[in-house]
């Protein structure tokens, strides 16, 4: 019985020590996450390249801070940071490219938005995010805004899109690399948003 008795009180201590030290981990986990990281590359609305970690980084000294682990090499990736406080939001690449998916994650993670070339209007990245009065108000009053821009109502103020774009082969490269470089991430204008001009 005895035996049984310290058993359970080891198994207790234990816990309790495990416990204790996954708390005092949190907080620098937290400083770690996506958003953070990505304001560490770039300010908002900035669209900033998420390349994974160099190879024999591992053995570094201090890992850079904004180093991204699982990057597939096969994928050409990018992304911004951006918020809905003052109007919409613009996403949109100016170039194409065959294989691209993007996807638009709340500030703490949350996948909102997923979409890829096969279902985007003519295989085009553009997308116009906002809340739902924001939407509404560019529908009626916006004037100039691209009828091939997909509305993308968000139930939070700020978030982040990533885009990942596909390169089949060597010699595709640079033409992907133009589709990564032509990403736009910035408010919508007074015309696109039905919003008057500050």
């Amino acid at each position: 019985m005895g035996k049984l008795l310290l058993a359970v009180l080891i198994g207790l201590v234990g816990a309790a020590v495990i416990h204790i030290a996954i708390v005092f981990a949190i907080p620098g986990q937290a400083e770690n996450d996506a958003w953070s990281r990505l304001s560490r590359l770039g300010p908002i609305f900035s669209v900033v390249r998420i390349e994974g970690d160099p190879i024999g980084a591992a053995a570094a000294p201090e890992p850079r801070p904004a180093d991204f682990v699982f990057v597939d090499p096969a994928f050409i990736a990018a992304a911004c940071r951006f918020t809905t406080e003052a109007g919409p939001v613009r996403l949109y690449a100016e170039a194409e490219t065959s294989f691209w998916t993007a996807s638009i994650y709340g500030a703490n993670g949350d996948n909102l938005y997923s979409i890829s070339e096969r279902v985007a209007l003519d295989g085009r990245l553009d997308l116009l995010v906002g809340t739902r009065e924001q939407l509404d108000l560019a529908r009626v009053e916006g004037s100039a805004a691209d009828p091939q821009s997909i509305p993308v109502e968000l139930p939070v103020s700020e978030g982040y899109l990533t885009v990942r774009a596909l390169v089949g082969a060597q010699s595709e490269r640079p033409f992907v690399d133009r589709f990564a470089r032509s990403l736009q991430c910035r408010p919508a204008t007074s015309d696109e948003s039905g919003q008057p001009a500050n």
